[in-house]
């Protein structure tokens, strides 16, 4: 092995091989992508045509190391299927360009062009196969018709004006590319050149290289899903190959030689030191590996930390509570990682939607699909549904602009994931709106039934005051009619106060103490000089909001069982106080004492139950003893409009 043909013919396998596994590995996922709307044709070619040219390459290496290169079908073979993929490359490379031409000349141009390659490949590969014409021939015709097609067709379907960038550098990079190669395989081929042979010696690895620039190229303008998965995989293989280009040169180096050869046993000493060469370069494969993949992936796909983008994006819209704000924000968040031109959300509606929207996928469209026209922004490549209350409601249209490849993997990955946060966030949005529409509800409802019952409560109250007073007057009828019409009278305006407050539960100190003011009236007619009234009513507790008629029984039960049975002059004191955030009122009289009241009559017991109902244990009624004789009813309410 030792010596620059072995070293040569290693190479030339171990680069074909590497071109060999990555083209391989090209058209699976390239085939894997055709499944999927917007993937062209021109991908498969392509990779077909890689494959094609690396296995005749690696036919023709193993047949030279092997020994059976003098074989004329082995080598025939080779060639023939070498120069067929060779020949077909145009075709690919115009289908693409094809897409670009925008004017009608242009069209009809690179129409011709596009049949002109396929009928010259066919042509080419029938002569390599069937032996028509000399090698040397077949070969420079290759390459003459693949310069001047794939120099003919950016001029003819390209235009700076009207092609993005994404396309228009690197097509014209691969034209560079091919015409290099091309010029170096004639000048070896022809004239001879013993320093451009030595150049070349390694012409495997060579064009292997010269064919990954290409294909890197390519992926940056052609529409491919899986571009980032074929690059990972493709930079193992690459640096698999340059670690056993490695061993290779190391193995059959003049030093590793010299140093074996001053051993009593060379040939073991050469395995051994090989051994320990592959050993380290295997230990140092996988980081290696990590760096270069992670640093080819920031330098292509524009990669930042999607994990992060994804979690800030469900950690924002999780406070957010309107639809619009939602749908903004997805907007946003799509736009500003991935670099994009523009990214919209629209509705579901009628339009010629693609059929794996309604699926749930997302999918690819072409920029002539007639559905572009019809949405809000242009150029959109990519759509992304939306799942909301278990079915699709928006799609996500997204123009990644010209400034920048199309999307891949990764990215669709990270749309797929905010979509799907943004749906999960609308539905929680509708939850949380129909929890605030049933509490509503339910607020409502409960405040009916505290209406219904105070209003059942204060019928209660009514008849009972009615009955007393009409006791009165039908007494007053008797010994003082003047006395029994002015009674009747402030019976009416107390009568015309409660049909007033009937449907209000609550109502001001200011208000309540004014009805007081009227009821006492008529109670006065009766009691005559007997009865002494103060009221006394803190300024600012008069606009508070208490309980209608909350103590008309207080007042009532003091006159009728406190005062009304007291021989002589009786005092009767109304009292409002604010006390922190409560409101104390008080009912006191100097008559004859709580064992008089009816601790659980009628108006103790009604104010009781309505303070239960609008308060619950937050409000409380008291009777108790006074020092000096007489009682006190105490009210005790929180302070405030709440109930």
């Amino acid at each position: 092995m030792h010596g620059t043909p072995g070293a040569s013919i290693t190479s030339d396998l171990i680069g074909y091989t590497t071109g060999v596994l990555i083209t391989l590995v090209l058209l699976a996922l390239t085939l894997r992508a055709a499944k999927l709307p917007g993937t062209p044709i021109a991908n498969i070619i392509f990779a077909v045509c890689g494959l094609l040219w690396t296995l005749g390459g690696l036919m023709r290496a193993a047949s030279v190391g092997s020994g059976m290169a003098q074989l004329r079908g082995v080598a025939s073979v080779a060639l023939s299927v070498q120069y067929t993929g060779a020949a077909a490359f145009p075709i690919a490379f115009l289908a693409i360009w094809r897409r670009f031409a925008i004017q009608d000349w242009q069209r009809r141009a690179a129409r011709i062009l596009y049949i002109f390659a396929i009928a010259s490949a066919a042509a080419i590969a029938f002569s390599f196969w069937l032996h028509l014409f000399p090698r040397d021939i077949l070969i420079a015709l290759t390459a003459f018709n693949a310069i001047v097609l794939l120099v003919a067709g950016p001029l003819v379907s390209l235009r700076r004006a009207t092609t993005p960038r994404s396309v228009y550098l690197p097509s014209f990079g691969i034209v560079y590319a091919i015409l290099t190669v091309g010029s170096f395989a004639f000048l070896k081929q022809h004239l001879g050149v013993r320093w451009l042979a030595q150049m070349l010696s390694f012409s495997g690895a060579h064009l292997v290289l010269v064919l990954l620039v290409m294909i890197f190229a390519f992926l940056l303008f052609a529409r491919f899903r899986y571009a980032d998965l074929f690059i990972r995989h493709a930079v193992r293989i690459l640096l698999a190959s340059a670690w056993a280009f490695a061993i290779v040169i190391i193995a059959q180096s003049a030093l590793m030689w010299h140093v074996v050869n001053q051993m009593s046993s060379p040939a073991a000493m050469h395995v051994f030191l090989v051994l320990i060469t592959a050993t380290g370069l295997l230990l140092s494969f996988t980081f290696v590996d990590d760096q270069i993949s992670a640093l080819v992936s920031r330098m292509m796909f524009r990669a930042p930390d999607y994990r992060e983008a994804a979690r800030q994006f469900t950690s924002r819209v999780r406070d957010l509570h309107r639809e619009s704000d939602i749908l903004s924000a997805l907007e946003e968040a799509t736009r500003v990682p991935l670099g994009l031109e523009a990214a919209r959300v629209v509705l579901l509606d009628h339009l010629p939607w693609p059929k794996g929207i309604a699926d749930g996928e997302i999918t690819e469209i072409d920029y002539r699909d007639p559905l572009c026209k019809l949405l809000p922004i242009q150029n959109v490549e990519i759509l992304a549904p939306i799942t909301f209350d278990g079915r699709v409601t928006h799609v996500l249209v997204i123009s990644p602009g010209t400034d920048r490849p199309s999307l891949v993997t990764r990215h669709l990955n990270y749309l797929q994931t905010i979509a799907a946060q943004c749906g999960y966030r609308l539905d929680a949005l509708r939850r949380e709106e129909e929890a605030v529409e049933r509490q509503s509800r339910e607020a409502l409802l409960q405040q009916q039934v505290v209406e219904a019952e105070l209003r059942a409560l204060r019928a209660q109250i009514n008849p009972h005051f009615l009955y007393n007073s009409l006791n009165t007057i039908a007494d007053l009828v008797v010994r003082n009619p003047a006395r029994a019409e002015t009674m009747t009278l402030r019976l009416a305006e107390v009568f015309r106060h409660v049909l007033d407050h009937s449907s209000r539960p609550l109502t001001s100190v200011r208000d309540e103490i004014e009805f007081l003011r009227t009821y006492l009236y008529i109670e006065e007619v009766r009691f005559g000089d007997r009865l002494q009234i103060k009221i006394d009513v803190a300024p600012e507790t008069e606009g508070a909001q208490i309980p209608s008629l909350i103590l008309q029984p207080l007042v009532e039960n003091a006159l009728k069982h406190g005062l009304g049975p007291k021989p002589g002059r009786g005092h009767l004191t109304i009292a409002v106080r604010a006390d922190g955030d409560r409101l104390e009122m008080t009912v006191e009289d100097d008559g004859m004492g709580p064992s008089a009241h009816p601790s659980k009559g009628l108006g103790l017991a009604n104010i009781a139950d309505r303070l239960q109902t609008l308060y619950q244990d937050r409000a409380s009624v008291s009777l108790r003893r006074r020092e000096t004789g007489g009682s006190v009813a105490t009210v005790v309410i929180p302070r405030g409009n709440e109930i």
